[in-house]
């Protein structure tokens, strides 16, 4: 228990997650007697995987694209199209965060990025400051759920699945789950007086869509060309990034040469930070590895059921728990390995099993103490976080109800990929 109390002091200290997971792991294989020689070892040859290049071509993909006028676009297209709504401008910040799905490759910064221009644009409309952050925290979730999320590629990598399988598995639930959101966003609108922002205007649809085609056209080769079999999931990162260039350079003439350094320094900085935790993640794998933890656990569960439903509700309950203080991508490496043997012993479809890893994610990043999107949106609206959590309530009530329909019903996530086959 040494290692765990050491980490969760260091959490308490302030200290990033990767560091605290990284020292924990590395005194775990200390006390066990392993040669630490283990730790680099196991840090490096895990990320010389060829499908987690991937990575750092979407993020380039997404760094491209903010310095390239095409996120504004993406804004403005979502504002002509449920701006005419009741709420608009929650309306927006819940569209805008899905077509920007995970651009940086963390959910926490993607709250950061577009919250700092949504959060003051709702609170100008009238917004209470705890509700807009609240409904930011929310809608920066919804990275983890729509490709090409860094989190998916991850999933699928440690549970050996097909990344187009978890790609299209996450589309139908992550439409539900904006749908749930824009539900609550509405609810609260109408009972607080938030107007919209301009009346429907069939002319500014036509002439944003225009306008936007080019930056919505970035997901559709990404998902045309892997689901049609024309390039690997890697290839569609360097394609990806390569299109948004000439988009950027040619088409809309926004991105300059000298803009190059600026854009490859920040894609630079956020892969490293990924494949930091990433690394401390497999660390900490090959501790539990080593102590057969995945045996033992899959054992405990067995004992206490054989119900694919009741093992899904005790995972569930654990997974949120977990993922108030481990980052989406650490937890993947760490609990993955350790619950997908039982999982698929029961029956769970593996796939399925991660569309619902990541709906659980999606809650427990926005709940205290460490929850990393409430925590983001709190620092930028500058409200209590006391505040922002009972204001968020009513958002992890649907995400609780939308886990639980793909959950029951994994037919939601599996829809999509089964007709690829």
């Amino acid at each position: 228990m040494i290692p765990l109390f050491v980490a969760l002091a260091l959490l308490a200290f302030g200290v990033p997650v990767a560091l605290c997971l990284g020292l924990a792991g590395t005194l775990a294989l200390w006390l066990g007697g392993v040669n630490l020689l283990v730790v680099p070892q196991q840090f490096f040859s895990n990320l010389a995987s060829y499908n987690l290049l991937a990575i750092p071509f979407f993020m380039l993909t997404g760094a491209v694209m903010e310095h390239a006028g095409m996120s504004r676009r993406l804004i403005d297209f979502a504002q002509a199209l449920v701006g005419w709504m009741r709420g608009a401008m929650g309306h927006v910040t819940i569209v805008a965060s899905m077509f920007f799905a995970d651009i940086s490759g963390s959910a926490t910064a993607d709250t950061a990025a577009i919250g700092s221009i949504m959060i003051p644009g709702m609170q100008s409309k009238g917004y209470s400051a705890a509700f807009a952050t609240a409904l930011q925290s929310a809608a920066g979730s919804l990275g983890l759920l729509f490709p090409p999320a860094m989190c998916m590629i991850v999933y699928a990598y440690t549970a050996n699945v097909s990344v187009a399988h978890m790609f299209m598995a996450s589309l139908v639930p992550g439409l539900l789950v904006v749908a749930s959101f824009m539900m609550v966003n509405h609810a609260v609108a109408v009972r607080r007086g938030y107007l919209a922002v301009e009346s429907f205007s069939a002319v500014r649809l036509a002439r944003t869509f225009v306008r936007a085609i080019w930056s919505l056209g970035a997901t559709l080769v990404v998902l045309g060309g892997i689901l049609f079999g024309v390039f690997t999931p890697v290839e569609a990162g360097v394609i990806a990034a390569i299109y948004v260039i000439l988009v950027g350079t040619l088409v809309h003439r926004e991105l300059r040469l000298s803009h190059l350094p600026r854009v490859l320094a920040a894609t630079s900085v956020n892969t490293a930070r990924v494949a930091f935790l990433l690394g401390v993640a497999f660390i900490v794998g090959r501790y539990l590895t080593e102590m057969e933890v995945p045996h033992k656990v899959a054992a405990l569960f067995s004992a206490w059921t054989n119900s694919r439903l009741i093992f899904l509700l005790l995972v569930n309950l654990f997974f949120i728990v977990m993922h108030t203080a481990l980052e989406t991508i650490s937890s993947i490496v760490v609990i993955v390995p350790v619950f997908m043997p039982l999982a698929l012993q029961l029956g769970v479809d593996p796939v399925a099993f991660g569309v619902v890893l990541l709906i659980n994610s999606a809650i427990g990043i926005n709940l205290p103490p460490v929850g990393f999107c409430l925590y983001t949106a709190c620092s930028i609206s500058g409200v209590r976080l006391e505040q922002a959590t009972r204001a968020i309530l009513p958002f992890i009530g649907v995400l609780l109800i939308d886990l639980a329909l793909v959950s029951i019903f994994p037919e939601i996530a599996l829809m999509l990929p089964n007709r690829m086959h």
